[in-house]
């Protein structure tokens, strides 16, 4: 039930606002939000992260549709703590909200614009922060104290 609430509110919460820029944004304009730190730009990004693997939508798409199908096999045949759950879900969300673009735009929208680092959307935030606590629950998680850090 945990990776299903967390699943959704990432992807509806990631296909809301993608929906909201593509109304609100013309493609390829930046507005400022918090001059000069923060702006919204709208773009279709063909690639990865950092402009890699321009032009290859179909295997972006199919290592999306990977990373999902590992996710729920692990979750399914391990039972993994709440914590790992969460983080499975979050990585997993923002994966399917990246994969639904590729799908219906041939490319990822993204939007936030810090301009010391390449533009990004909210899924790519979700896929981050759950990786970042899977790292943080293999660092400071021995088996012995699995539930420790992560009991709800």
């Amino acid at each position: 039930m945990r990776f299903l609430a967390v699943f959704l509110g990432v992807l509806g919460l990631d296909r809301v606002v993608k929906y909201w820029v593509q109304q609100s944004l013309p493609l390829n304009h930046s507005v400022p939000v918090i001059e000069p730190v923060l702006y919204w730009t709208y773009i279709k990004n063909k690639g990865a992260a950092f402009g890699f693997f321009q032009g290859m939508n179909g295997f972006l798409m199919a290592c999306a549709v990977l990373v999902i199908g590992g996710a729920l096999v692990y979750i399914m045949s391990h039972r993994p703590r709440p914590g790992i759950v969460t983080a499975l879900a979050m990585i997993t969300g923002g994966a399917a909200g990246n994969l639904i673009d590729r799908f219906l735009f041939g490319g990822v929208i993204d939007y936030i614009d810090i301009r010391i680092w390449p533009i990004f959307n909210l899924a790519d935030i979700a896929i981050v922060a759950g990786s970042l606590l899977i790292i943080v629950y293999a660092v400071f998680c021995s088996p012995e104290e699995e539930g420790s850090l992560w009991k709800e």
